[in-house]
């Protein structure tokens, strides 16, 4: 009888410490993966800061090249004629050598720039216009919901000017892929975005984005940004 007591007690105190280890061990988990998120962060922030992040000189010239080629007029120092001061102004910005062609590989948070397409669009909205778009800045379907609620407005293509943003399903919040990127010319037969191969900002694509995201539902949607910069 005692025998038999003492094992019937002794094994609702063995369940109590499993069930206390694996509370600890939850515990644990849930605090190590944003701890190793942050790590990471951290060391991509170093190692951006001791990177030389900009594209090659030919690299440079190279897209430059290309963009132009794109434009009525082959170059891109004289403004669309078809205006829109806001588009015009992240058009240029995108343009200038510290972000054409960056390498988004120490952006944190973007799996080593693999997902930085938003990441480099808000790179060249903040320093045209002073301000990035979308509440989470690294993700396109909070973008696009900044956009709708007044940042922007949603234009078709044929309207489109150069300095506009081009979304890859952008009408879809729950299925496929997203991807955006900035229009370089007018019409939008040329989008610069993050190369999710290269982890650069030198992807210079039609705008489907060359066919890369067909696989999945939705389509390409339109942009311009209408809020003026933080200092006007």
């Amino acid at each position: 009888m005692d025998k038999s007591a003492s094992q019937s007690t002794s094994k609702p105190i063995l369940n109590r410490g499993f069930l206390v280890t694996l509370g600890i061990l939850a515990v644990i988990a849930a605090i190590a993966r944003p701890s190793a998120r942050w790590v990471k962060a951290q060391y991509d922030t170093y190692q951006a800061n001791n990177t030389v992040l900009t594209a090659s000189e030919n690299k440079y010239k190279e897209l430059l090249q290309r963009i132009e080629a794109n434009q009525p007029n082959k170059s891109v120092k004289i403004s669309s004629t078809n205006g829109s001061a806001i588009s015009e102004k992240i058009f240029q910005t995108a343009l200038l050598p510290d972000i054409l062609g960056r390498s988004s590989r120490y952006e944190p948070y973007t799996s080593n720039g693999t997902l930085a397409c938003a990441r480099m669009v808000n790179m060249a909205i903040d320093r045209a216009l002073g301000y990035q778009v979308g509440q989470n800045t690294l993700y396109v379907p909070s973008m696009v919901e900044d956009l709708d609620k007044g940042k922007g407005k949603r234009i078709d293509q044929n309207q489109s000017i150069r300095g506009d943003i081009a979304i890859s399903n952008g009408t879809d919040y729950e299925k496929g892929l997203w991807h955006m990127g900035i229009c370089m010319n007018d019409g939008c037969s040329l989008v610069l975005s993050n190369s999710p191969f290269k982890s650069e900002f030198s992807w210079l694509t039609n705008s489907n984005f060359d066919g890369a995201f067909d696989q999945y539902p939705g389509k390409t949607t339109f942009y311009r940004i209408v809020q003026k910069a933080a200092k006007d």
